[in-house]
């Protein structure tokens, strides 16, 4: 996907949905550029396999172009969208049973284990080479772990929208985070060390 990421502030994104809305291509082609990359970066974090995202973010523009009469007004367009892939990889991985969706189970309180472990994480973005082997090590995780971890620790969405993208509740996404952040324990602890006592 080379379409080169174009940030948005909230209005343009409620521009380009009404536009789209109203039967105008450039609503929908506007979309199209401005989150194009960041949709393929965040599907190839899901499944491996860039032919697979490019044609599951193809349909996704698709679908949204042959149903713009009946979209809704959406609260926040840029999570529609990604909600929208999401959906899109899991009914196609489905389809291919490639993949099988994960059972939330109910967990001890697991709020302040998640989030104490978020400095660490927004920490090794910085680092090149310790990016590399956080993205192999999240590989490893169940396919919904990963989704929690890419939108709230790498795309900057809040739990409430995670939430809402994914179609659980509030409890179920730290459930999650918390399964993923203790799959990650040792590797976790490792970064730490590399982040904050690596110096340099």
């Amino acid at each position: 996907m080379k379409n080169p990421i174009s940030p948005l502030i909230s209005e343009e994104w409620d521009s380009l949905w009404l536009l789209l809305r109203n039967g105008d291509k450039k609503g929908l082609e506007g979309l199209y550029k401005a989150s194009s990359g960041e949709l393929f970066q965040y599907g190839m974090t899901m499944v491996a396999n860039g032919d697979f995202i490019e044609d599951c973010i193809h349909d996704v523009f698709v679908d949204l172009w042959k149903y713009h009469k009946s979209l809704p007004k959406a609260e926040n367009v840029k999570v529609y969208i990604f909600k929208s892939l999401s959906y899109k990889i899991y009914r196609e991985s489905k389809k291919l049973s490639k993949w099988r969706m994960e059972e939330v189970s109910e967990v001890h309180d697991d709020r302040f284990s998640v989030e104490s472990m978020e400095s660490v994480l927004i920490g090794v973005q910085r680092e090149k080479t310790l990016q590399l082997k956080l993205a192999a090590a999240l590989q490893k995780l169940p396919l919904r772990q990963k989704e929690v971890i890419q939108y709230l620790f790498f795309e900057n969405f809040s739990y409430e929208e995670v939430s809402k993208m994914m179609g659980i509740n509030l409890r179920s996404v730290y459930t999650l985070a918390w399964k993923a952040v203790s799959s990650l324990k040792k590797f976790i602890v490792s970064l730490f060390l590399a982040v904050y006592l690596g110096g340099g």
